[in-house]
């Protein structure tokens, strides 16, 4: 990922984080705000740590030569 694409998601998550702000200070459920926003990240690192592995992933058994 280049720093161009860590800004945007940067940018994309404060405006996540603020809009949820908003909606809290607005009468909106903390509750429901904070879990969408914890899910959120959790999606994202879940997703990030899979990726890491995928590219590390061992060959399976029947590929590999003696």
């Amino acid at each position: 990922m280049d720093e161009d694409q860590r800004r945007r998601r940067a940018a994309a998550q404060e405006a996540e984080a603020l809009h949820a702000l908003e909606a809290i200070m607005n009468g909106g459920d903390l509750t429901a705000e904070s879990s969408r926003l914890s899910n959120d990240f959790t999606d994202r690192q879940t997703g990030a740590i899979s990726g890491w592995f995928r590219r590390f992933k061992t060959p399976p058994r029947g590929d590999q030569t003696d």
